[in-house]
């Protein structure tokens, strides 16, 4: 659901809540975080909550936005989008810079992780949305690559890297081996040819 737009006393009571449930689900989970707890710490009023988020997930996917992620290719930064070019170059940059997000977000995505492992239907429904987003992402940095083949299975690349790439930092968060990342490179090149137009 798109956000309403409003006057700046209005945006700046969806930030208040925003940032209130950042504080309280890295605190405590999102699970044992209800919507009540939520406005009272944002100083808002349930209603008033309900007024800016329809929904608890609503809310979790504003805060993984406000953290940078989720976002289409769209949304992203100028200096966040890979350089025009062939496939595999795209593939190393954008994941290597997908990579760093990931580590700049660590404490967040473990929780959210834990708390969709638990069970908490709402960060797995949020966890779907994320994944959607992240997937169609990287299928547009593929099509965009200068030596794709218009009828590679680019959906199925994206799935590819997208998992390799949580994997990849599943790993790193239980050995904390800053090397990992040179795998970027391999999986690149691994991938690539089967997406290359033929010579």
């Amino acid at each position: 659901m798109t956000p309403r737009t409003a006057s700046p006393e209005r945006t700046s009571t969806r930030d208040r809540i925003v940032e209130a449930a950042l504080r309280l689900f890295s605190e405590r989970g999102t699970a044992s975080v209800s919507v009540r707890d939520l406005a009272v710490a944002a100083d808002v009023t349930v209603p008033g909550l309900y007024y800016h988020f329809a929904s608890k997930a609503e809310l979790i996917q504003a805060v993984y936005q406000a953290r940078g992620m989720g976002r289409s290719i769209d949304e992203l930064e100028p200096d966040e989008l890979p350089r025009p070019g062939p496939l595999e170059a795209r593939i190393v940059e954008h994941a290597r810079q997908s990579f760093d997000r990931l580590l700049e977000d660590e404490e967040f995505l473990r929780l959210m992780h834990r708390e969709a492992v638990l069970g908490d239907s709402d960060a797995l429904d949020v966890g779907r949305v994320m994944r959607e987003r992240y997937r169609a992402r990287w299928r547009t940095v593929l099509a965009d690559s200068t030596d794709v083949d218009p009828a590679a299975e680019l959906d199925a690349a994206a799935d590819v890297i997208a998992t390799f790439l949580w994997g990849l930092f599943v790993e790193y968060l239980n050995h904390h081996d800053p090397t990992v990342v040179a795998r970027i490179d391999d999986l690149a090149r691994m991938l690539a040819p089967s997406l290359r137009t033929s010579p």
